[in-house]
């Protein structure tokens, strides 16, 4: 049964519950790697058919009695800083609440798969993690709560930036709390630039004209292209958004298009974007094997200074401590084309609730409490969306520097639209298309799409 919000003073309160709790965890056991769907525990039962499950409830002999069960589907990196601290968080939760949280960890593409099949059985959990890419398929299918009262009342609103509440928004209505924020920036080895005798390049001319030089000196390629997976797309979103060219427009009577095809000024800011990726292949500054390369690769390779520039985000952060060759990164915004300006794509992650949760108040609690001052601080420390949440550390402010320059996906059903833009990268990089070919592919491929999700503008 659907449960109706009564949440001003219960709001108020957690944040304040939480900070004076004590902070004693209690022992895990975790057997499974990252993105397992091999059950681990955490002093509590096992799901082998859903991840890691942990229940640190409050319902172990002699505790009172729970108000009710909140499941929880994460997607965080197992044995990494940040769940040790949620978990933590977790427990100072169940006991300012009375709550129990049973919690299952997926990997992003376990998880999306997941509610797309309990949605349609009608076995939802109360609140899960999920991407930006998701807000509009789930919105569409009508299992996302409005939580817009509860960030109304929530002391650490207007910590959020515009670019990060824009993201939680769909239709108006708030659906989410944003638990984790990154944004992308232009990460550079300075000794291998130096080493070549490379100044950093500013604009997607400046990287083109590198060349071979920098590969010629040390051995490391100059810049890092991702040809392939699901952060490429993200990338082209940054070209495309740095010549303005948008991906789907809002139309006047509602519903989005893209106006490529209409508009031949349109049509050649995408082609320029295309070309880029084209150049810098031809010029011998990227690896010629970029154009089958994900994240993976890419990840690995400028962290180990076989690349030598790269886009990427501050949860490279994490690897810095093991990796010495990651001394000498400085932090940069996206080169531009001249004429154009530097952009770089926010990621703000929503933790959101559905709509149908038997316990609607202790999810949304559980949800805000996830994004609260308290719970960053301790989980998300280099990854927050609150403005308070800070280090001196470069991975913080170098980054949070770059977020006015933000850009974010349009509020649409996002999965063949992110493919579409994997295959048309895949156009210029793979099947020798030109880039105007390839932009104008994207375009009715994008409407397409629309179309599909019922989003196209009439």
């Amino acid at each position: 049964m659907k449960k109706h919000l009564t949440l001003v003073a219960a709001l108020a309160a957690v944040p304040l519950l939480l900070a004076g709790c004590g902070s004693d965890s209690k022992d895990t056991d975790s057997t499974a790697s990252a993105g397992s769907d091999t059950a681990t525990t955490a002093d509590a039962g096992t799901d082998t058919d859903a991840g890691t499950d942990t229940d640190a409830g409050t319902d172990d002999g002699g505790s009172t009695e729970s108000k009710g069960t909140i499941e929880l589907w994460t997607c965080w990196t197992e044995g990494a800083d940040t769940e040790a601290a949620s978990l933590e968080q977790i427990r100072l939760f169940e006991e300012a609440t009375g709550y129990t949280v049973n919690q299952q960890n997926f990997t992003y593409d376990m998880l999306h798969e997941k509610i797309i099949a309990s949605a349609a059985g009608g076995n939802l959990p109360d609140a899960i993690w999920g991407l930006p890419e998701y807000v509009g398929e789930f919105y569409k299918l009508g299992i996302l709560a409005d939580l817009t009262a509860a960030w109304d009342t929530w002391e650490d609103k207007d910590k959020v930036s515009d670019a990060v509440k824009e993201a939680m928004v769909i239709d108006g209505k708030v659906i989410g709390f944003p638990y984790e924020a990154t944004a992308r920036a232009y990460l550079v080895h300075d000794d291998i630039l130096a080493e070549a005798g490379v100044a950093v390049p500013e604009t997607w001319e400046d990287v083109i004209a590198i060349g071979t030089k920098v590969e010629d000196a040390t051995g490391s390629s100059a810049f890092g292209v991702t040809g392939t997976g699901v952060r490429e797309p993200q990338e082209l979103l940054v070209y495309l958004a740095e010549v303005d060219a948008e991906l789907a427009t809002a139309q006047p009577g509602g519903g989005y298009r893209n106006i490529w095809n209409d508009d031949p000024a349109e049509l050649a800011k995408a082609t320029k974007a295309f070309q880029f990726y084209i150049d810098v292949m031809a010029s011998g500054a990227a690896n010629p094997n970029s154009a089958t390369y994900g994240w993976e690769e890419t990840d690995e390779n400028f962290v180990t200074g076989l690349t030598a520039t790269f886009v990427t985000g501050n949860w490279l952060s994490e690897r810095e401590s093991t990796v010495p060759e990651m001394a000498d990164i400085s932090v940069h915004p996206v080169p531009y084309p001249e004429g154009g300006h530097t952009a770089t794509y926010i990621e703000a992650k929503p933790l959101m609730v559905m709509a149908d949760s038997d316990v609607l108040e202790g999810a949304t609690l559980l949800s805000q409490a996830f994004a609260s001052e308290a719970w960053q601080s301790a989980a998300f420390p280099t990854r927050s969306a609150l403005s308070t949440v800070s280090t001196d550390s470069k991975w913080v402010k170098d980054f949070a520097a770059l977020l006015e320059y933000g850009v974010v996906y349009p509020p649409v059903a996002l999965g063949e639209i992110t493919q579409a833009q994997i295959d048309a990268v895949a156009l210029v990089l793979q099947e020798g298309q030109s880039a105007e070919e390839a932009a104008a592919w994207l375009g009715n491929a994008i409407n397409d799409a629309l179309a599909n999700s019922g989003d196209l503008a009439q």
